[in-house]
């Protein structure tokens, strides 16, 4: 298994960015009283499509990624092209002081010479992100560093694994590892030179 990344100059027309609950729900016939079990945690989704009709080095840029993924078997390294930096000001080295699966919320340090820098609801910031664990996360409100540089951002899904104290959070176009929902490939063929019709439909794994 290896991890594949997104070309920077690979020409895009669509992201299509999404979230797969895996949520059951049952309901009671005599009262109608609902209940919704969990099942697993959520995986965000993706779609990538290409323009329709594509110049042979774009083409080839294409063929090689839909190859490189060896069908479901690579992961592709996805961030959200549209928001590749957070909106808020907060930049530089950031680590955070750690925290449990299952918490929606981290102290993430940015340092002094950054008091009053913001992230904001919308932003993505990822962890554990030198692993295969990896995990994008999603903003939920405005967090604001205070005198000594140190923030408390919310945001969503919640950990699956632990993080480290003391360990990276990525603000620079943090990803999510995803791999393809189906095997098949093809593409388009106009007038002999231009290709187009490329696409990736996207899930994110992370086994």
């Amino acid at each position: 298994m290896s991890i594949i990344q997104i070309p920077e100059d690979l020409s895009i027309m669509r992201q299509d960015f999404g979230v797969k609950n895996f949520d059951l729900t049952s309901e009671g016939g005599d009262t109608g009283s609902v209940q919704t079990s969990v099942l697993g945690p959520p995986r965000f989704t993706c779609s990538i499509v290409s323009n329709d009709r594509e110049e042979e080095d774009a083409a080839s840029a294409w063929r090689v990624l839909l190859l490189a993924l060896r069908g479901r078997i690579n992961h592709l390294a996805v961030y959200d092209i549209a928001r590749p930096h957070p909106r808020g000001s907060a930049r530089g080295v950031w680590t955070t002081a750690g925290g449990g699966a299952g918490v929606n919320s981290l102290a993430i340090s940015i340092g002094a010479d950054q008091a009053g820098a913001t992230v904001l609801a919308g932003d993505y910031i990822g962890v554990n992100q030198a692993s295969v664990g990896r995990q994008l996360l999603h903003v939920q409100a405005d967090a604001i560093a205070n005198a000594g540089g140190v923030m408390i951002v919310t945001f969503e899904p919640v950990l699956r694994l632990a993080v480290a104290a003391g360990s990276a959070v990525v603000w620079d176009r943090p990803t999510c590892l995803m791999k393809r929902t189906t095997s098949e490939t093809s593409w388009s063929q106009h007038g002999g030179e231009l290709q187009g019709g490329f696409s990736l439909d996207l899930m994110e794994a992370w086994q």
